[in-house]
């Protein structure tokens, strides 16, 4: 390249400046949870994140080595957040891809503080004002742009934990962090994703846990008033888990319902704000 590439009046990586993940988000991502030195679900991250990338005709990486690169990067902490950038090789100018080769880059960030209750007693969450825009061929996939979710979150009424997104019917969709699931009849219900919204690594296998269980499961797009006359409602991401909805707007779900205790149960994740070492 010719030219100088300044960041805040310094200069910078060219390479990275150029990159097409950060002029027009080609590529994608997944955050997995690393804990007690063990890279938790790594495996069905790694399905996902092969999904995604053939869906925008990306090369994934091997397993093995990006166990390595994930394993390596967060050598120095047992307890920690890892997260796993896939960018499309290649100068940033001009929009037509000229390569299905990646870069990878990896980060490690400490594990976030959130409080025991939003497990035990679940979270409030808000509906948020912003809907999701339909586009069947990004459906699903944890691509790198993510304005929808960063626009959504902004100005949510005080105590919500989590922003619940609808398509452009005014239908539940998911969390601007996570998936969405509830409960009627004793079936489980999440919204199906062929329009807008990511598929989440943990909303799989919530899914798959349910089938274990003998839980009846439907993967449909249904109303708002539907999710408001759940018997039971939660959210998950391969961090937290889950966490039960106990109000979202006028509805008041109280205590976690049994079929969530069930799955959290069944699901045996980790607790992260039972660690002490969160830092």
């Amino acid at each position: 390249m010719s030219g100088t590439v300044l960041l805040n009046g310094q200069p910078a990586d060219p390479a990275l400046a150029l990159s097409r993940g950060l002029h027009y988000g080609d590529g994608i991502f997944r955050t997995l949870l690393k804990y007690n030195s063990q890279l938790i679900d790594f495996k069905l991250q790694y399905i996902k994140l092969t999904e995604d990338a053939a869906a925008l005709g990306l090369e994934a990486p091997d397993l093995g080595m990006l166990q390595r690169e994930a394993e390596g990067v967060g050598a120095a902490v047992g307890n920690g957040v890892i997260k796993i950038l896939l960018l499309r090789s290649g100068a940033g100018r001009g929009y037509t891809p000229r390569t299905s080769g990646c870069d990878r880059l990896l980060l490690s960030y400490p594990l976030p503080r959130y409080p025991l209750p939003h497990w035990q007693e679940g979270i409030e969450a808000c509906r948020c004002e912003l809907r999701l825009a339909r586009q069947p061929a990004l459906a699903g996939i944890k691509h790198l742009n993510r304005l929808e979710q960063v626009l959504a979150a902004r100005n949510w009424p005080e105590g919500a934990v989590e922003g619940i997104l609808c398509d452009e019917r005014g239908a539940p969709v998911c969390g601007t962090r996570s998936n969405l699931f509830w409960i009627r009849d004793g079936v489980l219900h999440t919204p199906a994703l062929e329009s807008c919204g990511v598929a989440g690594m943990m909303r799989g296998k919530v899914l798959a846990c349910a089938a274990a269980l003998g839980i009846a499961t439907r993967v449909e797009t249904r109303p708002w008033s539907v999710l408001m006359d759940a018997a039971e409602a939660f959210v998950t991401n391969s961090l937290i888990g889950i966490w039960p909805l106990r109000r979202l707007g006028q509805r008041d779900w109280g205590e976690p319902g049994p079929l969530t205790h069930k799955l959290r149960t069944a699901l045996q994740h980790p607790c992260i704000a039972c660690d002490p070492d969160q830092v």
